[in-house]
């Protein structure tokens, strides 16, 4: 876990931050190592802890054992809202989903106030997922050779230079052309490097501290997009995929909608308001979406890029993570990339170059997309505890994902999102290991009956093209009116 900065609540606050950051010592009460007597903890039931659900009071299970999070909340490198979405419930296996046993360890006996007297029974599919983590442990999966990096980061650099070979030793509108798709593909690429170590899944040890803020500034500086935008949505998004209300990847009225139970103007807990179903989305967008859907792809790096200026320059709305390094890289890119179009000759070429270099680099959106907008919606407005987000992790992780089956040898095409349902399980392992250990998650969806579904990539656009164009049919005969009367009372 890196080091975050301190809270600027209290004193008393800021303490107990630092507390929590300083690496454990052999003294240390938390540490494995320590001699301290431990006092008598208090027992809480499950519906004690439930009602301190708030960011303001919130406790959350682990193993069984009750942690007082909220002096921590704040200072949370996975963001405010992915750990307050579980406040008053058990997060057992979310936190060890995205952390290294390590940090389970020695950072969260800080938080313990008691146990849980009447935990429930751990099913038998949620045991078996478990066992499936530990055994890929003790395989060493959740480490990959750092020459497997050495190789990723060299070829995807290798990319980039002859982009700007073409570009600047030639005069030719072909090799132009050439080197807009050469970027693109850099883009999409490197990406998927910076996607790997933000979820920690490059390490080649135990006790890998992979510097989030000075890598992902890297990314940003060379791709455009803030890595700490992308933390602050991503890592929602796996924890609640797919979450009607919760899941930022899946929000994006006016412009899509994938259930009717958009439809219904919801408030959206991370954008922290009512994504409205207007007269844009119903009348221009939704009920066409399946014909948008592709054009808007080809573009849709420039949103991120206008999302990540927007993260950046907002400082009180309860994500972290950003820094004035991510921002001066941001920076940097948008200088470079600036210079890179301003040495093309004609106006007309570089609208093109533009164009085009994004158009390819937005595939990277549609394999983003397709792993999950086809997939079924959590309704969690009407619901209590896990069930609100699709069931337990492993149950909700599995449903929302799609897979893309796929020759081995276009795993570089895909950077590791062709192995979605293993990904989402299990978010810390290494994409080295990815295609070896899928067949065993796909049989252990088999044994407890879960939806596993892989398909390949032209089946996949087809069923994301067919969901967006279902669910637009239903926009067209949707009326607030015959909703408004539907839901009176009296």
């Amino acid at each position: 876990m890196p080091p975050c900065p301190s809270t600027k609540e209290s004193p008393e606050v800021d303490s107990f931050v630092r507390s929590v950051n300083a690496p454990p010592t052999k003294n240390d009460p938390t540490s494995s190592t320590a001699t301290k007597k431990e006092q008598p903890l208090k027992s809480y039931t499950v519906a004690q802890v439930s009602s301190h659900n708030t960011k303001e009071d919130a406790w959350i299970i682990y193993n069984n054992k009750v942690l007082d999070i909220t002096k921590w909340i704040t200072s949370h490198p996975g963001g405010e809202q992915t750990i307050t979405r579980f406040a008053g419930m058990d997060a057992t296996d979310e936190l060890r989903a995205f952390h290294a046993d390590w940090v389970l360890e020695t950072k969260l006996p800080h938080f313990v106030i008691g146990t849980v007297s009447d935990a429930p029974e751990t099913t038998e599919l949620v045991e078996d997922f478990r066992k499936l983590g530990e055994e890929f442990d003790k395989l060493g999966y959740f480490h990959v050779s750092p020459w497997y990096y050495v190789y990723k980061v060299v070829t995807v650099f290798c990319i980039l230079i002859c982009s700007l070979g073409l570009l600047f030793k030639t005069e030719s509108f072909a090799a132009h052309t050439l080197s807009a798709v050469l970027l693109g593909i850099f883009w999409q690429q490197f990406a998927f490097v910076g996607h790997d170590c933000g979820h920690m899944s490059a390490k080649t040890h135990a006790r890998d501290n992979i510097d989030v803020p000075r890598l992902g500034a890297l990314v940003t500086l060379f791709n455009g997009i803030s890595v700490a935008w992308w933390k602050a949505t991503h890592n929602v998004h796996h924890a609640m995929p797919n979450s009607v209300d919760c899941d930022p990847d899946i929000a994006h009225l006016p412009v899509f909608a994938l259930d009717k139970k958009m439809f219904e103007s919801l408030f959206n807990k991370y954008h922290g308001r009512v994504m409205e179903f207007d007269w844009a989305a119903r009348k221009i967008f939704v009920p066409y979406q399946h014909l948008w859907y592709y054009p808007i792809m080809c573009v849709a790096r420039f949103n991120l890029y206008i999302q990540s200026v927007l993260f950046l320059a907002s400082w009180n709305d309860g994500h972290g993570g950003r820094t004035k390094l991510d921002m001066a890289a941001l920076i940097g890119f948008l200088s470079w990339f600036s210079f890179l179009v301003s040495c093309i000759p004609t106006w007309g070429e570089r609208v093109a170059f533009v164009l085009l270099s994004h158009a390819v680099g937005g595939l990277l959106n549609v394999q983003i997309t397709l792993s999950h907008f086809s997939r079924p919606i959590f309704d969690s407005t009407n619901k209590e505890g896990t069930g609100k987000y699709g069931g337990d992790f492993f149950t909700r992780n599995v449903i929302a994902s799609l897979d893309v089956a796929c020759p081995t040898y276009l795993d570089w095409f895909h950077g590791g999102l062709q192995f979605q349902t293993l990904h989402h399980c299990y978010p810390r392992l290494g994409r080295q290991h990815l295609r070896k250990t899928e067949p065993l998650i796909a049989s252990l969806c088999k044994k407890h009956s879960l939806p596993y579904t892989s398909r390949s990539f032209v089946e996949c656009n087809m069923e994301i093209y067919e969901t967006l164009k279902n669910t637009g049919i239903q926009a067209r005969t949707w009326s607030p009116l015959i909703y408004e009367s539907m839901c009176a009372q009296g």
